[in-house]
Protein backbone atom coordinates (compact mmCIF):
# COMPACT_ATOMS: atom_id res chain seq x y z
CA UNK A 1 0.00 0.00 0.00
CA UNK A 2 1.84 3.04 -1.22
CA UNK A 3 1.75 6.65 1.24
CA UNK A 4 -1.03 8.36 -0.74
CA UNK A 5 -3.23 5.53 0.13
CA UNK A 6 -2.80 5.55 3.37
CA UNK A 7 -3.33 8.97 3.88
CA UNK A 8 -6.62 9.12 2.18
CA UNK A 9 -7.79 6.17 4.59
CA UNK A 10 -6.00 8.38 7.34
CA UNK A 11 -8.34 11.58 5.99
CA UNK A 12 -11.36 9.26 5.55
CA UNK A 13 -11.00 7.88 9.13
CA UNK A 14 -10.86 11.72 11.04
CA UNK A 15 -13.74 12.41 8.75
CA UNK A 16 -15.76 9.78 10.24
CA UNK A 17 -14.81 10.58 14.13
CA UNK A 18 -15.26 14.09 13.74
CA UNK A 19 -18.94 13.31 12.15
CA UNK A 20 -20.12 9.75 13.57
CA UNK A 21 -23.05 9.58 15.67
CA UNK A 22 -22.61 9.21 19.44
CA UNK A 23 -24.11 6.25 21.06
CA UNK A 24 -24.28 6.60 25.06
CA UNK A 25 -25.40 3.95 27.17
CA UNK A 26 -27.71 5.24 30.33
CA UNK A 27 -27.97 2.78 32.84
CA UNK A 28 -30.97 2.72 34.94
CA UNK A 29 -33.03 1.04 37.39
CA UNK A 30 -36.64 0.89 39.14
CA UNK A 31 -35.50 0.76 42.93
CA UNK A 32 -36.93 3.25 45.04
CA UNK A 33 -34.22 6.01 46.28
CA UNK A 34 -31.41 4.75 44.15
CA UNK A 35 -28.84 7.00 42.58
CA UNK A 36 -30.21 5.30 38.91
CA UNK A 37 -33.80 5.93 39.56
CA UNK A 38 -35.12 8.46 37.36
CA UNK A 39 -38.92 8.12 38.22
CA UNK A 40 -40.55 10.00 40.78
CA UNK A 41 -39.34 7.72 43.48
CA UNK A 42 -35.79 7.75 42.41
CA UNK A 43 -32.75 10.63 43.40
CA UNK A 44 -31.37 10.92 39.93
CA UNK A 45 -31.85 14.32 39.66
CA UNK A 46 -30.21 15.24 43.21
CA UNK A 47 -27.45 12.83 42.36
CA UNK A 48 -26.79 15.22 39.21
CA UNK A 49 -27.21 17.92 41.27
CA UNK A 50 -24.03 16.79 42.85
CA UNK A 51 -22.34 16.52 40.20
CA UNK A 52 -23.10 19.55 38.24
CA UNK A 53 -21.93 21.15 41.39
CA UNK A 54 -18.59 19.80 40.82
CA UNK A 55 -18.84 16.52 42.85
CA UNK A 56 -17.54 13.25 41.80
CA UNK A 57 -20.83 10.56 41.90
CA UNK A 58 -19.64 6.68 42.25
CA UNK A 59 -22.27 4.03 43.33
CA UNK A 60 -21.54 1.51 45.97
CA UNK A 61 -23.09 -1.83 44.80
CA UNK A 62 -21.40 -4.29 47.05
CA UNK A 63 -21.38 -4.75 50.87
CA UNK A 64 -18.89 -2.13 52.65
CA UNK A 65 -16.36 -4.64 53.26
CA UNK A 66 -16.34 -6.07 50.08
CA UNK A 67 -15.46 -2.46 48.44
CA UNK A 68 -13.45 -1.39 51.21
CA UNK A 69 -15.66 1.51 52.21
CA UNK A 70 -12.99 2.80 55.30
CA UNK A 71 -10.24 3.25 52.69
CA UNK A 72 -12.14 5.84 50.61
CA UNK A 73 -12.52 9.59 50.95
CA UNK A 74 -15.51 11.95 50.35
CA UNK A 75 -19.07 11.49 51.80
CA UNK A 76 -21.01 8.28 51.71
CA UNK A 77 -24.71 9.09 51.15
CA UNK A 78 -27.04 6.05 52.84
CA UNK A 79 -30.58 7.07 51.79
CA UNK A 80 -33.84 4.79 52.51
CA UNK A 81 -32.13 1.83 53.67
CA UNK A 82 -33.64 -1.66 54.56
CA UNK A 83 -31.54 -3.96 54.45
CA UNK A 84 -29.42 -5.32 57.57
CA UNK A 85 -25.73 -3.57 57.94
CA UNK A 86 -23.37 -6.37 59.10
CA UNK A 87 -21.27 -5.78 61.84
CA UNK A 88 -17.99 -5.57 59.22
CA UNK A 89 -19.86 -3.25 57.72
CA UNK A 90 -20.28 -0.89 61.13
CA UNK A 91 -16.86 -1.12 61.10
CA UNK A 92 -16.25 -0.14 58.21
CA UNK A 93 -18.18 3.16 58.44
CA UNK A 94 -16.01 3.77 61.85
CA UNK A 95 -12.96 3.23 60.00
CA UNK A 96 -14.09 5.90 57.33
CA UNK A 97 -15.66 8.65 60.09
CA UNK A 98 -12.50 8.32 62.00
CA UNK A 99 -10.33 9.46 59.12
CA UNK A 100 -12.23 12.58 58.62
CA UNK A 101 -15.20 12.01 56.50
CA UNK A 102 -18.66 12.72 56.63
CA UNK A 103 -21.51 9.91 56.68
CA UNK A 104 -25.15 11.03 55.33
CA UNK A 105 -28.18 8.84 57.00
CA UNK A 106 -31.45 9.50 55.16
CA UNK A 107 -34.18 7.54 56.48
CA UNK A 108 -37.55 7.08 57.85
CA UNK A 109 -38.67 4.14 59.13
CA UNK A 110 -35.43 1.94 57.26
CA UNK A 111 -32.79 0.50 58.77
CA UNK A 112 -30.54 3.64 59.66
CA UNK A 113 -30.49 3.39 63.60
CA UNK A 114 -29.21 0.10 63.20
CA UNK A 115 -26.25 2.38 61.88
CA UNK A 116 -26.40 4.77 64.94
CA UNK A 117 -26.48 2.28 67.77
CA UNK A 118 -23.55 0.66 65.86
CA UNK A 119 -21.78 3.90 66.15
CA UNK A 120 -23.00 4.66 69.88
CA UNK A 121 -24.51 7.58 69.08
CA UNK A 122 -26.62 9.82 70.64
CA UNK A 123 -29.29 10.01 68.31
CA UNK A 124 -32.21 7.94 66.88
CA UNK A 125 -34.76 8.20 64.23
CA UNK A 126 -38.45 7.44 65.64
CA UNK A 127 -40.37 4.61 64.50
CA UNK A 128 -43.43 6.44 64.52
CA UNK A 129 -44.63 8.89 61.89
CA UNK A 130 -44.28 12.63 62.34
CA UNK A 131 -47.04 15.15 62.13
CA UNK A 132 -47.64 18.57 62.23
CA UNK A 133 -50.08 21.62 60.72
CA UNK A 134 -47.58 22.88 58.76
CA UNK A 135 -48.06 20.56 55.24
CA UNK A 136 -48.80 21.19 51.31
CA UNK A 137 -52.41 19.63 50.37
CA UNK A 138 -51.92 16.32 52.54
CA UNK A 139 -50.47 16.20 56.46
CA UNK A 140 -47.95 13.84 55.50
CA UNK A 141 -46.01 16.47 53.51
CA UNK A 142 -44.53 18.59 55.94
CA UNK A 143 -43.40 21.62 55.83
CA UNK A 144 -40.05 22.12 57.82
CA UNK A 145 -40.78 26.12 59.27
CA UNK A 146 -37.23 26.54 61.10
CA UNK A 147 -33.55 26.60 59.56
CA UNK A 148 -30.46 26.46 62.18
CA UNK A 149 -27.76 26.48 59.92
CA UNK A 150 -27.11 29.81 57.74
CA UNK A 151 -25.81 28.32 54.97
CA UNK A 152 -28.70 25.41 55.18
CA UNK A 153 -31.35 28.15 54.98
CA UNK A 154 -29.42 30.39 52.39
CA UNK A 155 -32.36 31.19 49.45
CA UNK A 156 -34.64 28.62 51.23
CA UNK A 157 -38.09 29.66 52.12
CA UNK A 158 -39.24 25.62 53.18
CA UNK A 159 -38.14 22.33 52.69
CA UNK A 160 -40.99 19.78 51.68
CA UNK A 161 -41.05 16.59 53.62
CA UNK A 162 -43.22 12.96 52.80
CA UNK A 163 -44.51 11.07 55.26
CA UNK A 164 -41.12 11.84 57.13
CA UNK A 165 -40.31 10.29 60.89
CA UNK A 166 -38.13 12.56 63.67
CA UNK A 167 -34.80 12.61 65.00
CA UNK A 168 -34.90 11.89 68.62
CA UNK A 169 -31.15 13.37 70.00
CA UNK A 170 -29.86 14.66 73.22
CA UNK A 171 -28.58 17.84 71.46
CA UNK A 172 -30.11 20.29 68.87
CA UNK A 173 -30.81 20.02 65.49
CA UNK A 174 -29.62 21.96 62.31
CA UNK A 175 -33.66 21.94 61.02
CA UNK A 176 -36.79 21.43 62.50
CA UNK A 177 -40.68 20.75 62.24
CA UNK A 178 -42.85 23.46 64.34
CA UNK A 179 -43.11 24.03 67.49
CA UNK A 180 -46.93 22.40 67.07
CA UNK A 181 -45.28 18.81 65.59
CA UNK A 182 -46.21 15.53 67.25
CA UNK A 183 -44.72 12.22 67.05
CA UNK A 184 -46.78 9.09 68.83
CA UNK A 185 -49.01 12.50 70.78
CA UNK A 186 -45.63 13.64 72.16
CA UNK A 187 -46.09 17.34 71.19
CA UNK A 188 -42.66 19.38 70.25
CA UNK A 189 -40.17 21.39 67.98
CA UNK A 190 -38.79 17.92 66.65
CA UNK A 191 -35.25 18.20 64.28
CA UNK A 192 -35.61 16.79 60.57
CA UNK A 193 -31.63 16.87 60.31
CA UNK A 194 -29.28 16.99 62.88
CA UNK A 195 -25.15 16.31 63.00
CA UNK A 196 -22.93 14.90 65.32
CA UNK A 197 -19.08 14.45 65.44
CA UNK A 198 -17.41 10.71 65.13
CA UNK A 199 -13.38 10.68 65.62
CA UNK A 200 -12.57 13.32 63.18
CA UNK A 201 -15.45 13.12 60.87
CA UNK A 202 -19.08 13.76 61.12
CA UNK A 203 -22.52 12.12 61.01
CA UNK A 204 -25.22 14.19 59.45
CA UNK A 205 -28.92 12.46 59.97
CA UNK A 206 -32.12 13.38 57.76
CA UNK A 207 -35.44 11.93 58.85
CA UNK A 208 -36.95 11.57 55.65
CA UNK A 209 -35.06 10.42 52.56
CA UNK A 210 -37.97 11.75 50.68
CA UNK A 211 -36.58 14.94 50.70
CA UNK A 212 -34.23 14.03 48.29
CA UNK A 213 -36.38 12.25 45.59
CA UNK A 214 -37.27 13.26 42.39
CA UNK A 215 -40.84 14.17 42.88
CA UNK A 216 -39.94 16.70 45.27
CA UNK A 217 -36.77 18.30 43.47
CA UNK A 218 -38.60 21.06 42.03
CA UNK A 219 -40.03 21.94 45.97
CA UNK A 220 -36.34 21.17 47.49
CA UNK A 221 -34.21 22.23 45.12
CA UNK A 222 -32.38 25.29 46.75
CA UNK A 223 -32.42 23.00 50.44
CA UNK A 224 -30.53 20.05 48.31
CA UNK A 225 -28.08 22.59 46.44
CA UNK A 226 -27.15 24.06 49.91
CA UNK A 227 -27.08 20.46 51.43
CA UNK A 228 -24.33 19.23 48.80
CA UNK A 229 -22.01 22.59 49.98
CA UNK A 230 -22.49 21.72 53.43
CA UNK A 231 -21.88 18.12 53.22
CA UNK A 232 -18.86 19.24 51.75
CA UNK A 233 -16.06 16.35 50.20
CA UNK A 234 -15.23 15.94 46.48
CA UNK A 235 -16.35 12.45 45.70
CA UNK A 236 -19.94 11.29 46.62
CA UNK A 237 -20.85 7.72 47.21
CA UNK A 238 -24.41 6.67 46.47
CA UNK A 239 -24.56 3.40 48.50
CA UNK A 240 -27.38 1.25 46.37
CA UNK A 241 -26.03 -1.90 48.25
CA UNK A 242 -28.55 -1.91 50.83
CA UNK A 243 -32.17 -1.51 49.01
CA UNK A 244 -33.51 -4.95 49.37
CA UNK A 245 -34.94 -4.80 45.47
CA UNK A 246 -32.37 -2.92 43.94
CA UNK A 247 -32.00 -3.92 39.68
CA UNK A 248 -29.59 -2.28 36.78
CA UNK A 249 -30.54 -2.61 33.64
CA UNK A 250 -28.90 -0.53 30.95
CA UNK A 251 -31.07 1.36 27.77
CA UNK A 252 -28.78 2.14 25.00
CA UNK A 253 -30.02 5.93 23.77
CA UNK A 254 -28.42 7.25 20.74
CA UNK A 255 -27.31 10.69 20.49
CA UNK A 256 -26.63 11.95 17.15
CA UNK A 257 -23.92 14.71 17.94
CA UNK A 258 -21.96 16.39 14.82
CA UNK A 259 -18.73 17.68 16.99
CA UNK A 260 -17.86 19.56 14.13
CA UNK A 261 -20.05 21.07 11.55
CA UNK A 262 -19.95 20.15 8.16
CA UNK A 263 -17.27 22.76 6.66
CA UNK A 264 -15.21 23.15 9.63
CA UNK A 265 -15.09 19.57 9.24
CA UNK A 266 -13.36 19.70 5.60
CA UNK A 267 -11.54 22.70 6.69
CA UNK A 268 -9.68 20.60 9.19
CA UNK A 269 -8.89 17.58 6.84
CA UNK A 270 -7.70 19.95 4.18
CA UNK A 271 -5.67 21.04 6.84
CA UNK A 272 -4.33 18.29 7.90
CA UNK A 273 -4.07 16.71 4.67
CA UNK A 274 -1.63 19.82 3.49
CA UNK A 275 0.64 19.27 7.08
CA UNK A 276 1.06 15.56 6.02
CA UNK A 277 2.10 16.79 2.30
CA UNK A 278 4.63 19.10 3.41
CA UNK A 279 5.90 16.82 5.67
CA UNK A 280 6.50 14.35 3.24
CA UNK A 281 7.80 16.84 0.66
CA UNK A 282 10.50 17.62 4.12
CA UNK A 283 9.56 21.57 3.86
CA UNK A 284 7.81 21.89 6.81
CA UNK A 285 9.64 24.14 8.27
CA UNK A 286 9.78 26.37 5.14
CA UNK A 287 5.86 26.42 4.23
CA UNK A 288 5.08 26.07 8.21
CA UNK A 289 4.07 30.19 8.44
CA UNK A 290 2.49 30.14 5.17
CA UNK A 291 -0.26 27.30 6.57
CA UNK A 292 -0.14 29.06 10.19
CA UNK A 293 -1.60 32.05 8.33
CA UNK A 294 -4.26 30.23 6.22
CA UNK A 295 -5.60 28.40 9.36
CA UNK A 296 -5.38 31.82 11.75
CA UNK A 297 -7.64 33.55 8.91
CA UNK A 298 -10.19 31.24 8.31
CA UNK A 299 -10.36 31.01 12.10
CA UNK A 300 -10.82 34.83 11.89
CA UNK A 301 -12.71 35.09 9.25
CA UNK A 302 -15.64 32.45 8.42
CA UNK A 303 -14.11 31.67 4.69
CA UNK A 304 -16.15 29.63 3.37
CA UNK A 305 -14.62 25.78 2.00
CA UNK A 306 -14.40 26.54 -1.12
CA UNK A 307 -12.52 29.46 -0.70
CA UNK A 308 -9.92 27.78 1.44
CA UNK A 309 -9.60 24.63 -0.63
CA UNK A 310 -8.86 26.68 -3.73
CA UNK A 311 -6.06 29.05 -1.55
CA UNK A 312 -4.23 25.55 -0.97
CA UNK A 313 -4.69 24.24 -4.59
CA UNK A 314 -2.90 27.36 -6.00
CA UNK A 315 -0.43 27.55 -3.42
CA UNK A 316 0.35 24.27 -4.07
CA UNK A 317 0.16 23.85 -7.65
CA UNK A 318 -2.65 21.56 -7.45
CA UNK A 319 -5.62 20.85 -10.36
CA UNK A 320 -8.55 22.90 -9.22
CA UNK A 321 -11.30 21.75 -10.65
CA UNK A 322 -10.28 18.27 -9.35
CA UNK A 323 -10.36 19.55 -5.56
CA UNK A 324 -13.43 21.18 -6.08
CA UNK A 325 -14.70 17.75 -7.49
CA UNK A 326 -13.61 15.69 -4.39
CA UNK A 327 -15.30 18.93 -2.16
CA UNK A 328 -18.75 17.83 -4.21
CA UNK A 329 -18.50 14.36 -3.54
CA UNK A 330 -17.32 14.40 -0.07
CA UNK A 331 -20.68 16.74 0.28
CA UNK A 332 -22.71 14.34 -1.13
Amino acid sequence: MNKTVKYMILLLLIFTFITMPLTVPLFKSSTEYSMFNTDWDGTSKFARLAYQEGRTVVPILGPFDTVNVSELNGVLLIIGPNMTFTGEEINQIKLFLERGNTLLIADDFGTGNEILRGLNLPAGISRYPLRDFFYEGDDRLIVSVRIEDPLLARNVTKVVTNDPSAIIVARSGETYASKVAMVNFHRRMFPLLTEMRYGKGRVVILSDPDILINQLYGENEPFLRNLIEYLGGDTFYFDEAHHPDFNLYTAGTVTVTRLLPRDQAIKLMLIVAALILLRETGVFGILGGFVWRHVSRFLRRNESVEELALTLARERGWDEREVMEMLERMGG
